[in-house]
């Protein structure tokens, strides 16, 4: 099993947050916070790449619908698995 780096913490989250795509201000206390796998396909031009894991933290616009991305952080598997018969993909 991999030793896992010390990863960077979230940044802080202003109160208020003005949406790209209308304008409006937002309250970031409904931001939703997920976690995302992200496992890449590997081909003959990439045959090694690292599992990731994405902690997102999100928020959907109240006028239009739009989600935001306030923050997000990616940590890469130490390990990528390697396909030792790239030549067959």
């Amino acid at each position: 099993m991999s030793v896992r780096k010390k990863s960077v913490p979230m940044a802080d989250l202003p109160n208020t947050t003005a949406c790209p795509k209308c304008g409006h201000t937002n309250s970031t206390g409904g931001t939703k916070s997920l976690q995302i796998e992200m496992r890449p396909v590997l081909t003959t031009e990439v045959f090694a790449f690292p599992d990731a894991l994405a902690d997102v933290s999100c928020l959907k616009c109240a006028g239009c619908g739009y989600w935001i991305c306030l923050d997000y952080r990616i940590e890469l598997d130490d390990n990528p698995e390697i396909d030792l018969n790239a030549e067959l993909v």
